[in-house]
């Protein structure tokens, strides 16, 4: 082998055989997307460009220099198609890919005239060639950039995560090879071609292939962020070509790390919306297995009481004495729909407001709650009486959960205050114990679903106050000491 094979002709080389394994990637997976047939058009472009790279600087023939050429100017065409295909664009924007297709096909032809037609020679990889290059480049990719941007705006965050992908793999790809050609075209620019194209054509490829890169949001958004720093590496190395003029490379410098913040700072706001999603997808799993276990006692013992009366009847017994499994039966089915109308009220927590007294409300929470526990007094504590505006049902379930909850919290009994104070645009209710209390880590989480201290609790109950709350554009509260009690507040809009 020839002794001046270095890195140069080893990146060529490496870079030609993973294109040539992309390309042939694309083929075997044609049914595995739309995604695939331009990936591999665009790889088998890139393919034949790093090959006839690679020979030229192995022989030194000044053919294969211009196969080179003629191949980078139909890597342009095809990564337009590529881009068009994955915003579904194909009939609308047809003629921007013909169109920039019969541009660059042109400018190919041309340079492998050059090796037939020796004039040519001077278009061929020459600053002619890169500057026809340059025209064709930045009208059409700037123009499937407002596309993307427009794409962007419009999906949902996954789908919006792979469109910034895109983009940057795309500025990966596109800087890379505009830094080569500026190069050429007589500007001071550093040749990284070939380390973007590299990175921009794997980033490419899990869009293509639907990898695993893309199976998730998360991992969306760690491949943007990596793209992103590829890309701020890349333009600070084309910044550091202005190390002969400080004040413009600083600048440069400077305003590219503010642009890769910016950047990120909307990748960071899809990953805390995904945070949410997630939250909210497991919080309604953990509903789904509370509801389930709720009912299955009751249904158990429905079903239990049905198979014995079945029984009984095949061995012609009479169901005369038979009232007490009856009785059961009906009485478990109020207990079974009671659960799913609190489910369904946890989950709807929408007030549907009445006028009503608001002493009359509470002396009825009071009352009913008193007949549970004689161990545990219930004092109402009222600074004003009036007609409130507000759902009573909801109300009413928020202050019963509560009032249960302080007489769980003191087992061995004590006094339970149940207080509200009316103004004439809010109202104010609470529950206060003199219990255990709570610790402030416990206080922090009060109100988060399915959060509960007791070995048999399900963790709806404080949810379900706060939603409540939030239902009467209120919010609820809690006040709490170790040793000394815990009140729970509920202010209500009027």
């Amino acid at each position: 082998m020839d002794p001046s094979f270095g890195l140069r002709e080893w990146v060529s080389l490496v870079s030609a055989l993973l294109y040539l394994g992309l390309a042939g990637g694309a083929v075997l997976a044609r049914s595995r997307g739309p995604l695939t047939p331009p990936f591999g058009r665009m790889c088998a472009s890139l393919f034949a460009y790093e090959s006839f790279e690679f020979f030229k600087h192995l022989t030194g023939a000044e053919v294969f220099g211009h196969l080179e050429c003629a191949a980078a100017s139909l890597v342009a065409p095809t990564t337009a198609a590529l881009v068009i295909v994955f915003l579904g664009a194909w009939r609308s924007h047809r003629w921007l890919v013909v169109s920039g297709a019969a541009y660059f096909s042109f400018i190919s032809l041309l340079c492998l005239g050059a090796t037939v037609y020796p004039p040519l020679e001077a278009f061929s990889g020459q600053a002619p060639w890169a500057i026809a290059l340059l025209i064709g480049l930045v009208p059409e990719l700037g123009y499937l950039g407002v596309l993307l941007v427009r794409h962007a705006r419009s999906v949902e965050p996954k789908e919006r995560a792979r469109t910034q992908l895109l983009v940057l793999a795309l500025v990966l790809g596109v800087g890379g090879a505009g830094s080569d050609l500026a190069s050429i075209a007589g500007l001071p620019t550093p040749r990284v071609a070939m380390f973007g194209l590299i990175a921009a054509a794997l980033v490419l490829a899990a869009l293509a292939f639907h990898m695993d890169i893309i199976a998730t949001t998360r991992r969306l958004l760690i491949a943007n962020a990596a793209a992103v720093v590829m890309v701020t590496v890349l333009l600070q190395a084309l910044a550091l070509s202005f190390a002969d003029r400080p004040v413009l490379m600083a600048t440069s410098t400077v305003a590219i790390t503010l642009a890769a913040l910016v950047t990120l700072r909307p990748m960071l706001a899809m990953q805390a919306e995904e945070r949410a999603r997630l939250r909210e997808l497991a919080a309604l799993g953990r509903l789904s297995a509370q509801m389930a276990h709720d009912l299955k006692n009751p249904l158990a013992a429905i079903r239990g009481a049905a198979q014995f009366l079945l029984e009984e009847r095949a061995r012609g017994a009479s169901m005369d004495d038979q009232e007490a499994f009856v009785s059961l039966i009906v009485e478990q089915t109020d207990r079974a729909t009671r659960v799913v109308d609190d489910y369904q009220r946890i989950g709807r927590a929408e007030a549907v407001r009445r006028p009503l007294e608001l002493r009359v409300l509470l002396e009825e929470v009071r009352s009913g709650q008193q007949a549970a526990s004689s161990r545990h007094p219930i004092e109402l504590s009222m600074s004003q009486d009036g007609e409130v505006s507000i759902d009573r049902d909801l109300v009413a379930g928020a202050l019963e959960n509560l009032i249960r909850n302080a007489r769980e919290a003191m087992p061995e009994g004590g006094a339970i205050t149940l207080g509200a104070s009316l103004s004439e645009t809010r109202l104010s209710l609470f529950v206060e114990d003199h219990g255990p209390g709570m610790d402030p880590r416990a206080k922090e989480r009060a109100f988060d679903d399915f959060f509960t201290t007791k070995a048999t609790g399900s963790g709806l109950g404080l949810a379900f106050v706060a939603r409540v709350a939030e239902a009467h554009g209120g919010r609820a509260s809690v006040r709490s000491e170790l040793g000394k009690g815990t009140r729970v507040s509920l202010e209500l809009s009027l």
